[in-house]
């Protein structure tokens, strides 16, 4: 997690400390799972479960017992494991009561928070209620509390923190949806300049990415980007990125390109043997000597998900074109 994240989160705990702040988000939050939280008796930051499970917020009764958990995310991963450890840590811990999850979210993930809910609830018999809440959502509670009481320092307070998470939320890739088989690419060529660096930059291994620098603008003079990424072997280079010409066809804009045998190496030519004998082969494109391969993610797929969707498709080439 970053220290923005962190900094929000904690926010969060501290303003749930203001009488009025807490009772009208326990409120709101009760209606989003049909219960009762006027138990709650105090906000918990990050308590550390015998699971080793660390929940951003925990709620707890006058007992001790954990009434409901908050778990916020901006660009941190959330995965099916976190989940399945928070309902599980609910029903143990939750004494007299159902429990309760929240999944704390910019809009962007909500999506995605989605999908892990349903996986991880229908692999489970027994589950807490559970509900996606929005910063911004969490927020216009607490801004309707600070305009009804007139508290001018309150209102200063959340609206430092409504501009953290903005700018925090702002760094979270919301999905593709069309761009991801082409449409329109040039509105979210930023977002695609900035997915292909990051996944790249993450497959450099000891490479740093001074030796291997992201190449080209994806501008209309220039409508590419991509980085080279280390040998598969001895003299064979495979390029990652996004070629427009793809995208205006209607095609993922993110292709691997299997660079041409420019010094006779023989590489390219077994490489390219072990990706035409692969299921893959379909799909390859052939264009001046290279073999270029189609990188597909889901235009479902948000912020990290989506950096791990194309991450791991890359991967399964590589591991098909290396020796």
């Amino acid at each position: 997690m970053s220290m923005g994240e962190i900094a929000a989160t904690t926010s969060l705990t501290w303003l749930a400390s203001d009488p009025g702040l807490r009772a009208a988000m326990l409120a709101h939050l009760g209606t989003q799972v049909g219960m009762d939280l006027t138990s709650v008796e105090r906000f918990v930051p990050e308590p550390v479960h015998d699971d080793r499970s660390r929940p951003d917020i925990a709620m707890l009764d006058v007992d001790g017992h954990t009434i409901a958990l908050v778990e916020a995310k901006f660009g941190a991963h959330l995965t099916d494991d976190q989940v399945a450890a928070y309902l599980a840590g609910l029903n143990r811990r939750s004494g007299p009561h159902r429990g309760a999850l929240f999944i704390l979210v910019p809009p962007s993930r909500v999506d995605e928070a989605k999908r892990i809910l349903e996986r991880t609830i229908n692999a489970q018999s027994e589950t807490a209620a559970h509900a996606i809440v929005t910063w911004d959502e969490w927020l216009n509670v607490w801004a309707a509390v600070a305009e009804e009481s007139s508290d001018a320092g309150l209102a200063g307070d959340l609206r430092q923190l409504r501009a953290m998470c903005h700018t925090l939320g702002g760094c979270v890739t919301p999905p593709l949806a069309g761009t991801a088989t082409g449409r329109d690419w040039q509105e979210r060529a930023s977002d695609l300049v900035e997915i292909v660096d990051v996944v790249t930059r993450q497959l450099l291994g000891s490479w740093s990415p001074r030796s291997l620098p992201r190449q080209g603008k994806l501008v209309p003079t220039e409508p590419w980007v991509y980085r080279y990424l280390p040998m598969i072997s001895p003299d064979t280079w495979v390029q990652v990125g996004v070629w427009g010409r793809f995208a205006d066809e209607g095609l993922t804009p993110f292709w691997l390109m299997l660079h041409k045998d420019d010094r006779g190496s023989g590489g390219f030519q077994a490489a390219l043997q072990r990706l035409m004998a692969s299921e893959l082969s379909r799909k390859v494109r052939r264009d001046d000597g290279h073999a270029w391969v189609p990188l597909e993610v889901s235009g479902d797929a948000s912020g990290p998900e989506l950096l791990d969707a194309l991450r791991t498709t890359v991967g399964a080439v590589l591991r098909i074109l290396k020796p």
